[in-house]
């Protein structure tokens, strides 16, 4: 029988050392490579086509969860099994949701891990059973065809549509903002996903890829809240954590508002702008963002009414 060959990604090398360990202990595994960060992960798994990829969530550079879609489209033969410290049942959601077919909490490796290794090599799906939350067992179920359709359909010809990248421009300029994006939420695994943006450069963007309402951030905020969230300056303001704010910081932005779009009660995105200097945010740029909002949902309807 030819070995399972394994990419372990973890950024913490004592852990890589003590999974690598265990794998050994099946003649049938091999670690091929090891990863310490997201870009790292996925420039080996291009390079070396693993049968099994161990995946982290807390990666530098780029995030497990952002890595493992980009493997599944360089490596889709591989199959992908989360190894994480975080018990969030939406975080795993988020997780499985790239296509992995396993998520483990990092403290149950020692009962889990081998049974989850077995479980996913079979094509079948695995959750630690230590996942926060009151319900998880949704996620032993795949996606709807509905909801498969929702996401090959309406999010990426929104996020294609030269209409939203120009709108979004003109609403820039119109705020006096410098820069912008427009996100999505999947009401499933309770996430932002940027879908459009403008002036960005790639650390914003892989930081701030996806949002829960966890997050310390403006758009996290606004998301748990489900009203608009405004930071007039982004060095002072309690509400960022340091590394947030140093990302913002070094993205040029200091001042900053996120406003959900809401339709028919359902939260389904968010719309902030970003501006270079501190107390950026104006009444009239608001009313600017309200009559953007108003006609982004109107295009929305508009593109899903075209896939029935």
């Amino acid at each position: 029988m030819n070995s399972v060959r394994v990419l372990l990604v973890d950024d913490y090398e004592p852990f890589r050392r003590v999974v690598a360990s265990r794998l050994q202990e099946p003649p049938k595994f091999l670690t091929i490579a090891e990863a310490s960060d997201g870009l790292e992960a996925i420039k080996k798994a291009k390079e070396l086509q693993p049968d099994l990829v161990l995946l982290d969530i807390g990666l530098p550079k780029l995030n497990g969860i952002e890595a493992a879609r980009q493997i599944r489209q360089l490596s889709p033969k591989s199959k992908i099994l989360f190894v994480s410290e975080c018990r969030s049942a939406d975080i795993a959601e988020a997780a499985l949701n790239t296509g992995a077919l396993g998520y483990v909490v990092k403290s149950n490796g020692t009962s889990e891990l081998s049974l989850a290794v077995d479980t996913v090599l079979k094509g079948e799906r695995f959750l630690s059973a230590s996942l926060d939350g009151d319900d998880t067992r949704h996620l032993h179920t795949q996606t709807s065809e509905s909801e498969r359709k929702i996401e090959r359909g309406f999010q990426p010809r929104l996020a294609e549509d030269a209409w939203i990248s120009d709108s979004l421009k003109s609403l820039i300029n119109a705020t006096g903002a410098d820069f912008g994006n427009v996100q999505l939420f999947d009401s499933a695994s309770r996430v932002l996903r940027i879908v459009a943006q403008h002036g960005f450069q790639r650390e914003f963007l892989d930081y701030f890829d996806i949002v829960t309402e966890r997050d310390a951030s403006v758009c996290g905020a606004a998301l748990k809240d489900a009203s608009r969230t405004i930071v007039q300056d982004v060095a002072t303001d309690a509400l960022l954590t340091t590394e947030s704010r140093g990302v913002l910081l070094r993205a040029n932005v200091r001042s900053v508002q996120s406003t959900p779009l809401i339709d028919a009660g359902k939260l389904v995105g968010m719309v902030s702008t970003h501006y270079s200097r501190p107390n950026g945010v104006t009444p009239d740029g608001l009313r600017q963002v309200d009559d953007f909002v108003i006609s982004l949902l109107a295009k929305m309807h508009g593109s899903d009414q075209g896939t029935e």
